[in-house]
């Protein structure tokens, strides 16, 4: 429990070092108490993060804070994953295997075998 609670705001980008997302960026986008939700990038995909997840990686250099995007490049961040969460365009629940989170994600996944036609 003793561990510092990380700060995540908007428009901060992290770089995935190693793991599953290496080479790919996490753009912060969508911070809320429990989960954070991210932009990754190149793929232009949402992701949520749990918090819990994010702390770790921070603290075992899985991921790396790169830099605060300026705001016309995190307008476009920010449009591509308002346009992903209407569209359900988004990974599932970023699962890391030495993190304990139970998800009901079950349901999500029903949602989408059904994309809403454009």
């Amino acid at each position: 429990m003793g561990m510092v609670q990380m700060k995540y705001c908007k428009r901060d980008i992290y770089a995935v070092e190693t793991g599953d997302y290496v080479g790919q960026m996490f753009a912060i986008v969508e911070p809320k108490d429990d989960v954070i939700g991210c932009l990754i990038l190149p793929h232009m995909e949402n992701i949520n993060v749990p918090i819990e997840s994010f702390d770790t990686g921070r603290n075992e250099d899985i991921i790396k804070f790169v830099e605060k995007l300026p705001k016309d490049v995190y307008s476009v961040v920010e449009a591509q994953y308002r346009k992903n969460e209407n569209s359900n365009n988004r990974r599932q629940q970023l699962n890391t295997p030495n993190v304990s989170y139970s998800e009901s994600a079950v349901e999500e996944d029903a949602d989408t075998l059904r994309l809403p036609g454009k």
